[in-house]
């Protein structure tokens, strides 16, 4: 009897691990906190979020844009002071970030202007310039292609694309880190953005 059951065991062994396989996946699936759904990005945009500087003919020409544009942190300065409300603290110069504020930053202001393209009144013609003329690139056409983008995941990188210029270390790790990855053709040691910066809800 008891060898029976051994045999009719291991005639369901396969279905049993097959079946505890996907158990265990969708256990992860159900646990996993970092991912796109709470970013609110589409899955193509997350994934490619923290490969932006990685690639050289899209930091090229991002570079060559922002340095037709003068005085980074006077555009940034001008930004922030549109949100007051959120940049409580910011002043002239200042650099100075915090987690807290980006996310505030992203979820109450930048991620509403994307869902209402009439919001973009509020950005200043500096930075809409820049963010026009990136998409217009080359190397963002390239990256676009390569990570599959949709139409709707290049609007959403117009979104993407504000958030990082409106940073208030933006100009300072254009000049320190992007500027001379391009002149010295070498890899850039930051990310242009780290993706667990969205992996939280917020946000309507």
């Amino acid at each position: 009897m008891i060898e029976g059951f051994v045999e009719l065991l291991g005639d369901y062994r396969p279905y049993f691990w097959v079946g505890l396989l996907v158990i265990i996946k969708i256990g992860l699936m159900l646990t996993d906190k970092s991912n796109f759904k709470g970013s609110k990005l589409s899955k193509n945009v997350y994934d490619a979020l923290e490969k932006l500087y990685d690639d050289r003919d899209f930091l090229r020409d991002f570079v060559e844009i922002l340095k037709k544009e003068g005085n980074l942190q006077d555009i940034i300065d001008d930004i922030l002071v549109n949100y007051k409300d959120v940049h409580k603290f910011h002043f002239k110069g200042n650099t100075e970030r915090s987690r807290g504020t980006d996310r505030l930053m992203w979820s109450q202001y930048i991620w509403k202007m994307l869902k209402d393209s009439s919001q973009e009144w509020r950005w200043n013609a500096p930075e809409k310039r820049i963010i026009d003329n990136v998409l217009k690139s080359n190397g963002y056409r390239k990256f676009s292609k390569k990570h599959n983008f949709t139409k709707e995941d290049d609007t959403m990188m117009r979104a993407v694309f504000y958030y990082i210029i409106s940073r208030p270390d933006f100009a300072l790790n254009v000049q320190k880190y992007l500027v001379p990855a391009v002149e010295q053709n070498r890899s850039v040691i930051i990310r242009a953005i780290d993706r667990g910066d969205f992996d939280f809800t917020g946000g309507s």
